[in-house]
């Protein structure tokens, strides 16, 4: 199972924490993502195009190596209850305004690849 998602960041506003950032994705299919951005592990800015990959296993050495950012993590609660999809890679949440299909308990890999 792979999912895509890709789009452009259109907002990019500082978070709570130190180091922390929250970014919106729009892609041309009406999606959004709103998402955390650790700045030690991902710069953002708006206008940035990215993709974001969402994957049950884990990508090959070769693909990591393309990616900007990638972890892993779980769905947070089932998408039949809130209809929307709210991932978490330990911590750092995407929130998705629609199902995407995937399953509790299940790890999944998200990663993001930039644009160029």
């Amino acid at each position: 199972m792979e999912l895509e998602l890709e789009g452009e960041v259109v907002e990019v506003n500082p978070g709570r924490l130190r180091g922390q950032r929250i970014a919106k994705l729009r892609s041309s299919d009406g999606g959004e993502v709103v998402f955390d951005v650790i700045e030690d592990l991902l710069s953002l800015d708006k206008g940035e195009r990215v993709k974001i990959i969402i994957t049950d296993e884990k990508p090959s050495e070769q693909a990591l190596k393309s990616y900007d950012f990638c972890g892993h993590g779980y769905l947070v609660e089932s998408e039949d209850i809130t209809g929307k999809t709210v991932f978490s890679l330990w911590g750092i949440l995407f929130l998705f305004n629609r199902k995407l299909g995937l399953k509790l308990n299940k790890k999944y890999y998200l990663c993001i690849q930039k644009s160029t």
